[in-house]
């Protein structure tokens, strides 16, 4: 069996998964090394952009975080978001 790595453009991908998950259906093709399971996955690349939009505010606002201040966030963000943790 062959294996392949792809960087596909981002306008474009919605196409290419509808694509990709029909061979999936039809078992022509496996995919592997997903090691995120779905509900780590963000699917919007609007949310991830919303989200750094709204960091990069808060440095330029001086809110920074001290190093102990941003691990307690991340500590919260893995366990209330994602329901793991870090």
């Amino acid at each position: 069996m062959q294996t392949m790595n792809l960087q596909i453009e981002e306008s474009f991908f919605p196409h290419f998964k509808v694509l990709i998950d029909s061979f999936v259906n039809d078992n022509k093709i496996k995919l592997i090394n997903n090691d995120f399971p779905e509900e780590l996955t963000c699917n919007s690349i609007e949310e991830v952009r919303r989200r750094v939009y709204l960091a990069e505010k808060r440095i330029e606002n001086g809110q920074s975080l001290t190093q102990e201040e941003y691990d307690k966030e991340m500590d919260n963000f893995f366990t209330n978001e994602l329901g793991s943790t870090r």
